[in-house]
């Protein structure tokens, strides 16, 4: 009986498919085989893994206080290169790196750890507090907290959360195993989706990633990444990872919204346009010469050079004259007096603009002598800003500016581009505080550079276009040279001097040169040779000066200003006057 049937199965088999050499069976078998193994294959791949991966190991947790720091929407992994963490847990409070607060949330805050200082500026406040002391003052109120402001862990500094949020528009909410932060800065787009239904957040894209968290239907999740499939997602506590799309609705933009009043920065500013020009002051009896200086000029502003740093700890070298700025007044010309970095090379700048206390010094010996001179105004020029006085230059700034406001003294700073950049000088925070930024067009080449223009038409406009980046045409004075530069070329060798814009013509006529207009630089140029030796000048003159007058009004400037005072000739205060009208 079995034989028979096994007969009929046969006969069956070939009624479908047709009589076969016996090999073609074992083929057709062996197929069969490899399509089930294939589907076993195919679906075991697509098996979602149940397997799981603890948060603490995923985000690499290494210490008992140490707390994962997610700030709008980005978890930042560890930098092997250094010993501490970015978040802590302390005592039920959240601290976070100030290394990691300025980098990513707020560059605002300054630490002096000479001093064991923590400084912030609002629009009108100056808040600071001292490290392990829960008590931090905003102007002269004391406010006192239940933990410290500031902490040291591991040779880093840690700022208080609680204390941050009161000053930086944010939200945090704090999630355990591990401890974790999760930050939104205010005004963050954010894309928010809804999830459709119960699903997993993997470590990475795929079902074979390990699962870091589940998500149940109408969970809101943060959209970092959309890539096709998966989604980089993070979700409210703060476990950043996948989900498929396809368990995703779409997702919908959101702004983060404030908690604080937004900040409101005013500024000193004229109705006319400014005509400044500095006047460089080097002793107290060179004060006495101001009607001359000033006689048959169209400035309104005069920037006498009186103070600069005189100290590491934040004296200052005052030069200034009451008789000066009365005679001024009376010719209605106000008085904005320059301080500088300059004059004393034996005082450090990082050191003077750093340390808590040398700075609040600088600020009160500049704001009494702005107060007991009657002046007008404070013109600033910090040069050659090394990286390390960064922050403390803008804290510098941004008190100073403060004062001066509620005393109505109108505060500058000068700018100067380095390969039209500002440097260390971050312009965007210093249109904030400052009434007026000067940028300094001049000195686009100089010593040590190829022969070229002191200040072409070219590199004004530059200049003037990367301050409007940042700064307010109304708060944007043009700063232009009243001095060029002859180079002298012998062989290979090549020096630049500089020349008053009174002086040169005396230059050119002794060496017979012919000044022939430039339209690139739009300044006339003079190339004399005498023997193996070349004379290259581009000159400033009332042509050149006109175009680059034309610059400030093409772009409705704030105002004008020149150094320095008497290195002019006379009549190019004609053409000054021309655009001062």
């Amino acid at each position: 009986m079995r034989k028979v049937k096994k007969n009929k199965t046969l006969n069956n088999i070939r009624r479908i498919i047709g009589d076969l050499p016996p090999y073609m069976y074992v083929v057709i078998i062996a197929a069969l085989l490899l399509l089930v193994i294939g589907m076993c294959i195919a679906i075991a791949r697509n098996t979602p893994t149940k397997q799981t991966l603890s948060l603490e190991d995923y985000y690499n947790v290494t210490a008992d206080n140490e707390m994962i720091v997610i700030s709008n929407g980005s978890f930042k992994e560890k930098d092997k290169n250094v010993d501490y963490v970015d978040g802590l847990f302390l005592d039920g409070k959240a601290y976070i790196s100030i290394n990691y607060l300025k980098k990513y949330i707020d560059n605002g805050y300054v630490y002096d750890k000479t001093e064991g200082v923590l400084r912030y500026t609002t629009d009108s406040q100056i808040i600071s507090a001292n490290i392990d002391s829960n008590i931090y003052t905003v102007d002269k109120e004391q406010v006192t907290l239940d933990a410290p402001v500031i902490t040291r862990d591991s040779g880093e500094y840690y700022i208080n959360l609680e204390f941050v949020s009161k000053f930086t528009d944010m939200t945090y909410e704090i999630y355990d195993t591990p401890a974790r932060v999760v930050i939104e800065t205010a005004g963050l787009q954010k894309n928010v989706s809804v999830v459709k239904r119960n699903t997993q957040v993997r470590k990475n894209g795929g079902v074979k990633s390990k699962v870091l968290a589940q998500v149940s239907k109408k969970d809101e999740v943060s959209v970092i990444q959309n890539y096709g499939k998966w989604s980089q997602v993070v979700t409210r506590d703060g476990v950043v990872g996948y989900i498929k799309n396809s368990k995703l609705k779409k997702a919908e933009s959101q702004e983060v919204a404030n908690n604080l009043p937004a900040r409101k920065y005013n500024h000193i500013t004229s109705n006319d346009k400014i005509v400044m020009a500095w006047h460089q002051v080097t002793n107290k009896s060179a004060n006495s010469n101001v009607s001359e200086v000033l006689a048959n000029t169209s400035v309104n502003v005069v920037s006498p050079t009186w103070f600069y740093m005189d100290d590491n700890q934040g004296g200052i070298a005052n030069l200034a004259s009451s008789a000066y700025v009365d005679y001024c007044h009376s010719n209605n010309i106000k008085v904005w007096a320059l301080f500088s970095n300059l004059e004393n090379k034996n005082v450090d700048t990082a050191t003077v603009l750093n340390i808590t206390s040398s700075r609040d010094a600088l600020i009160n010996n500049l704001l009494a002598a702005a107060i007991t001179y009657n002046l007008d105004g404070i013109n600033i020029d910090i040069e050659a800003l090394p990286e390390n006085a960064a922050d403390g230059y803008l804290e510098f700034i941004k008190e100073l500016s403060i004062k001066c406001e509620n005393n109505n003294i109108v505060l500058s700073v000068d700018l100067a581009t380095m390969g039209y950049s500002f440097g260390n000088y971050n312009p965007e925070v210093l249109s904030d505080y400052v009434d007026y930024g000067v940028i300094m067009a001049y000195d686009e080449h100089t010593t040590g550079d190829e022969p070229g223009s002191v200040s072409s038409i070219t590199f004004v406009r530059d200049c003037v276009q990367s301050l409007l980046k940042t700064f307010d045409k109304s708060q944007v004075v043009l700063g232009l040279p009243f001095y060029t530069r002859v180079w002298t070329i012998t062989g290979s060798d090549v020096t630049a001097k500089a020349y008053s814009m009174k002086n040169i013509g005396d230059f050119i006529s002794t060496h017979n040169g012919n000044p022939v207009w430039n339209e690139s630089t739009a300044q006339n140029y003079a190339e004399m040779t005498e023997g193996d030796t070349t004379y290259k000048v581009w000159l400033e003159d009332a042509t050149s000066l006109s175009h680059k007058l034309q610059v400030a009004d093409d772009n409705d400037l704030a105002g004008i200003s020149f150094w320095k005072l008497t290195q002019e000739v006379p009549e190019i205060w004609q053409t000054i006057a021309t655009y001062s009208k």
